[in-house]
């Protein structure tokens, strides 16, 4: 996703599909990234930014937030104020007084979906999600960042029948919750650092990060990252990055009328050439035939 704005919410996702829905209207999807220290202004704040932190609010539907990076704090009722950071869920439900925020000393990204639901499957997330366990840690789960991405591109390119899409969407990502949540303590340590270097490749898939910034940031050495990334995807850290991009240059070719050139460009592989030569390694058709191809089949 292309970062030049640090708060993007898409609202009033709603679109004329005959209101078919599975008993879950989807409100607003979104993503949120704050620079440390920055200053609030009109791009940068956000309504969960220490808003009327003292007085609390209450939310009409539920709100589902997924941490991948920074530290802040939520508050119950009036209860302790809990810490929540990177690798945690935050589910609000609907009539559910609380406050939340995040510290400015670091980075922040979240991700997040606003919700309503019917009777009952408002029953059925309160039995899986509890109000008292309103905070489920997961760790850094590269599938669940990309369902956020693709409903977030699902808003923005205005697909039909939106709703039924998005709402089948959430049920993958509730699913997905509950299943890492129980997993999660047998989940290595190590296993982790790989999901959250997926993280990292798939939130910076327009820059050309080295991989060794990567490893960097996860505090391991080189040697030690690449040989525990081939350990649990059979792929160095290089290639998997770069079949990143090819696979955003592939959705790139169907949806959006840039040229190759332009798909390489904004990519950032070292030449067009090189950027042709990967795509036909991964699907066998030059990045041409895969566009006529896409386009004869719709």
């Amino acid at each position: 996703m292309n970062n030049a704005n640090s708060f993007s919410e898409f609202k009033n996702v709603v679109i004329k599909d005959d209101n078919i829905n599975f008993g879950i209207t989807i409100n607003s999807v979104g993503y949120k990234m704050v620079h440390a220290n920055e200053k609030k202004n009109s791009t940068t704040q956000s309504k969960d930014f220490k808003y009327q932190y003292k007085k609390g609010k209450v939310s009409n539907e539920f709100k589902l937030i997924y941490i991948t990076n920074g530290i802040g704090y939520v508050c119950f009722d009036n209860a302790p104020e809990l810490e929540i950071s990177k690798g945690k869920i935050l589910l609000i439900s609907p009539n559910q007084k609380y406050t939340y925020y995040h510290l400015n000393t670091s980075e922040w990204k979240e991700y997040f979906i606003r919700f309503e639901t019917d009777m009952v499957f408002s029953m059925l997330i309160r039995k899986f999600f509890p109000i008292e366990n309103s905070i489920i840690d997961i760790g850094f789960n590269e599938e669940l960042m990309k369902l956020f991405h693709r409903a977030i591109e699902v808003v923005q390119n205005g697909l039909k029948s939106s709703q039924v899409y998005l709402s089948g969407m959430l049920f993958h990502v509730l699913g997905l919750i509950i299943a890492e949540s129980k997993n999660k303590t047998l989940e290595k340590k190590e296993r982790q650092k790989i999901e959250q270097a997926k993280i990292i490749m798939n939130e910076n898939v327009y820059e050309d990060m080295p991989i060794q910034n990567i490893a960097s940031q996860l505090n391991l050495s080189y040697a030690l990252f690449r040989r525990n990334f081939k350990k649990y995807t059979n792929e160095s850290p290089a290639r998997y990055y770069n079949d990143i991009k090819l696979n955003k240059a592939k959705q790139m070719l169907v949806e959006s009328t840039d040229s190759i050139k332009e798909i390489s460009f904004k990519l950032q592989f070292t030449s067009l050439e090189y950027f042709s030569t990967s795509f036909k390694r991964m699907t066998g058709l030059t990045p041409s035939e895969f566009r006529l191809s896409e386009r004869t089949i719709r």
